[in-house]
């Protein structure tokens, strides 16, 4: 995978929520979806479902922010597990968009 993914991602999560619009974090959610559900492992499987989870609540007439920054957070806590303890370049990356997920505000 490009690193490019995870820029804009991790970009976006540190200038915030309002960095992106809703249209662009649901294109940026599939994008993660399609490589992560090619990932056979359980605790992936669950980021893809609540990935999912986060498309529907930003789809939602009214935005509950409060629940969508619950989700980012265990996102963040589920995507550092994910992770582990290895050291390669990408599960760097991986626990970086995780921790930056879990400080969701």
């Amino acid at each position: 995978m490009s690193t490019s993914r995870f820029e804009t991602t991790l970009n976006a999560l540190k200038q915030g929520a309002k960095s992106f619009t809703i249209e662009k974090a649901v294109h940026n959610i599939e994008g993660w979806e399609d490589y992560l559900g090619k990932h056979d492992h359980a605790g992936v499987k669950k980021v893809v479902t609540d990935l999912g989870k986060l498309k529907k609540l930003l789809h939602a007439g009214e935005l509950d922010g409060e629940a969508i920054k619950k989700l980012c957070q265990q996102l963040g806590h589920d995507t550092v597990a994910v992770a582990g303890k290895d050291e390669t370049a990408t599960s760097k990356h991986i626990k970086e968009i995780g921790e930056a997920l879990a400080a969701a505000n």
